[in-house]
């Protein structure tokens, strides 16, 4: 039996389904912002810029050599040292230049005229600051080859007659062979005079020497060796290094009872007095002596 509302012969008309704005646009926002989320995480790394100390080790060799380089072009001494400094060396900026120059050579950088030139302006910078490495002795002989003759038409035209090939000399067994290696310019070293020193106290930094480096108006100079020797013992430290403290300032360490010699190895002579630490007093701290010096660039 059919329904009444039904004429007969007819379908039944389906029910339409329920559909809601609020929760499609609610759920369109849920799936832009989980999307956006998954992207932030899992999307590709954005590198920023890169530091120099942050580069790996061959690309630090080779900013280095670079560093060589500019100082060759400009002379700029104080600038090429920031530069190295800024590296983060683990102690002397141009003892790992000297090191960069070394590992460079031994790889094959030398087998290009450009390398030879820059392996040489590195040479020429460590060098002339009294450090030493081995890539001096990597340098190859200098090219000596002489310039072509003419060809023998453009001789005859000139009027001159093509010279007869001659037999050459024999060499000579007493005489040593000239050496023809590849030197660096050689850079005045500069001097220095260490001026008297002073103590102080600091219940904060107790038995410290503090020593800084500067040129005749006062300027910091970084890069620059300072030694201090006990007994037999001896120890380097380099100004600029803690780039907080300026491009004058390296500082070493005291031990009670024992009397310290300092002197710029090369340099500057040892300070007139050797220097130790003892008792004093900080405000109503106790602490340890410490003492300031400074060289002076002559």
């Amino acid at each position: 039996m059919m329904p009444r509302d039904q004429p007969n012969g007819a379908a039944p008309k389906p029910t339409p389904g329920y559909f809601s704005y609020p929760v499609f646009s609610l759920s369109l926002i849920a799936g832009i912002a989980l999307g956006l989320v998954l992207t932030r995480i899992h999307g590709p790394v954005q590198h920023g810029k890169t530091e120099p100390w942050q580069l790996r080790v061959d690309d630090r060799y080779h900013y280095q050599i670079a560093i060589a380089l500019e100082y060759a072009h400009s002379g700029d001494l104080p600038r090429a040292m920031k530069k190295l400094i800024a590296m983060r060396p683990a102690q002397d900026p141009l003892g790992e230049l000297a090191e960069a120059a070394c590992a460079l050579g031994s790889s094959g950088y030398l087998r290009s005229d450009s390398g030879i030139n820059a392996l040489s302006k590195a040479v020429a910078l460590y060098s002339s600051q009294g450090r030493a490495g081995c890539a001096e002795e990597l340098l190859p002989l200098q090219a000596t080859d002489s310039a072509p003759d003419p060809p023998a038409e453009n001789a005859r035209e000139a009027g001159f007659a093509t010279p007869l090939p001659t037999k050459p000399p024999l060499p000579d067994a007493n005489a040593s062979a000239p050496s023809s290696r590849l030197a660096p310019t050689a850079v005045p070293r500069p001097s220095f005079e260490a001026r008297s020193a002073r103590s102080f106290c600091d219940a904060a930094n107790p038995a410290l020497i503090e020593a800084r480096v500067v040129d005749y108006l006062g300027r910091g100079i970084p890069g620059q060796r300072i030694r201090v020797r006990w007994g037999d013992q001896a120890d380097i430290f380099v100004s600029g290094l803690k780039g907080d403290r300026g491009d004058a300032y390296a500082d070493f360490q005291m031990e009670e009872g024992v009397e310290y010699a300092i002197d710029m190895p090369g340099a500057a002579e040892p300070l007139g007095a050797n220097l130790s630490t003892g008792a004093c007093y900080s405000g109503n701290r106790r602490s340890l002596k410490s003492w300031r010096v400074t060289f002076v660039e002559t």
